[in-house]
């Protein structure tokens, strides 16, 4: 239940922006010193994702001047040129060949505010070759319009009677390509075959969205940017909060989950906070495991809560220890609890606000972190308290 491959649409001419387009391709604009492509790539990478195809046409070339080959947000991105305009199915066609077993594909020009982890999840649950995010709108006339059936399958909006817009995120098997055409749109050529074979399942979503299209909704891009990347942010302790605290732990056989523990991560990643750990791990500095057995367990840890529709955005650690042998690991005292040096460095990788934001600990250690930096602190004390 791994999905680790994203593929951009940015083939488009984006007409309707007029002048602005003429030189620049629409998700090459520029919003506050990055490119809306940025954007998109640094929301993605805090799921998991760390390879995205870029699927071009018009200007393709500085696509490829600015992102081809390269490394943003920890992500490799590669562009892959369509030689004519093909359409959403076409450009995922022509793509076929770079595609992995499953992938997620979202438009180069919307932003859809949602827990991804949550769209994987339904997907893999589902077991079909599609699962799409839906956005419910007032506005129908931009839009492909689709029902929901109680078990979550897409009907077609045929009559115009239901709301819910295909907001451009899709998760995707690969086993679609043999519906692709060569030229025209998903929407239109591949997805009414699907929702007839009942392989093609969606969820509706209440987060924030903006369609970049128009004039007017671009107008509105900076200040949207502003409110969905400054989120409240869940801190969590590891040791006796993830995992049971049975002394140094760092290897899979003794990770001992908590009750309830996916339940309740995903519920903040759901209610739209940042969810962040903060650990202290002396044991690095004590000569017990090294830093890369321990990258090793939370890489495993975080697939593990991304497979139950959670998400971890980030890990800070502290491993030092005073009386450590090695010299490295002597100096770090502002980055371990109960110092505030791991909610400083997050503040500054996250656009976190502090005000709404919980640190959940287990000790007197995590509630003093909690005070110094002026976060609502709650104690972990029972593993029911956790739903």
């Amino acid at each position: 239940m791994k999905i680790f491959q994203a593929v951009i649409l940015c083939g488009g001419y984006g007409k309707r922006l007029g002048k602005i387009t003429l030189d620049t391709p629409k998700p090459l604009i520029k919003v506050r010193n990055l490119t809306i492509i940025e954007y998109i790539v640094k929301n993605l990478s805090r799921f998991g994702i760390n390879e995205i195809l870029l699927l071009c046409h018009y200007k393709h070339n500085l696509f490829r001047k600015k992102f081809h080959n390269k490394i943003y947000y920890g992500v490799k991105i590669k562009c892959i040129k369509e030689k004519y305009l093909m359409g959403s199915s076409g450009a995922l066609y022509n793509a076929k060949n770079d595609l992995e077993k499953n992938f997620l594909l979202c438009n180069g020009d919307t932003f859809f505010d949602i827990n991804i982890s949550d769209l994987i999840f339904e997907f893999f649950k589902k077991k079909k070759l599609a699962q799409i995010a839906l956005k419910r709108s007032i506005s129908k006339k931009r839009y492909d319009t689709f029902g929901l059936k109680k078990e979550g399958n897409i009907i077609e909006d045929i009559n115009k009677k239901y709301n819910l817009i295909n907001s451009g995120i899709y998760i995707l098997s690969k086993k679609i390509i043999p519906y692709l055409k060569k030229f025209g749109s998903l929407e239109k050529k591949v997805f009414k075959k699907l929702i007839k074979e009942k392989k093609i399942f969606g969820k509706e979503y209440k987060n924030e969205f903006l369609d970049m299209g128009t004039y007017s909704s671009l107008k509105k891009l900076p200040k949207f940017l502003d409110k969905i990347f400054l989120k409240p942010c869940l801190f969590l302790d590891r040791d006796g909060v993830i995992n049971k605290d049975t002394g140094y732990v760092f290897k899979q056989k003794n990770f001992i989950w908590r009750k309830n523990i996916f339940e309740f991560i995903k519920k903040y990643n759901d209610k739209n906070y940042y969810v962040i750990i903060i650990t202290n791990q002396s044991g690095i500095g004590r000569g017990y495991y090294t830093e890369k057995d321990l990258f090793k367990l939370h890489v495993w840890m975080c697939q593990k809560i991304r497979s139950k529709g959670g998400n971890i955005d980030s890990i800070y650690f502290a491993p030092y220890f005073k009386n450590s042998k090695f010299l490295k690991y002597r100096k770090g005292k502002k980055m371990r609890k109960p110092d505030t040096g791991m909610i400083d460095k997050s503040k500054k990788d996250f656009e976190i606000d502090i005000k709404k934001s919980i640190l959940i600990g287990d000790n007197v250690i995590d509630k003093n972190t909690a005070i110094n930096s002026g976060i609502k602190y709650k104690i972990l004390q029972f593993d029911s308290e956790l739903i």
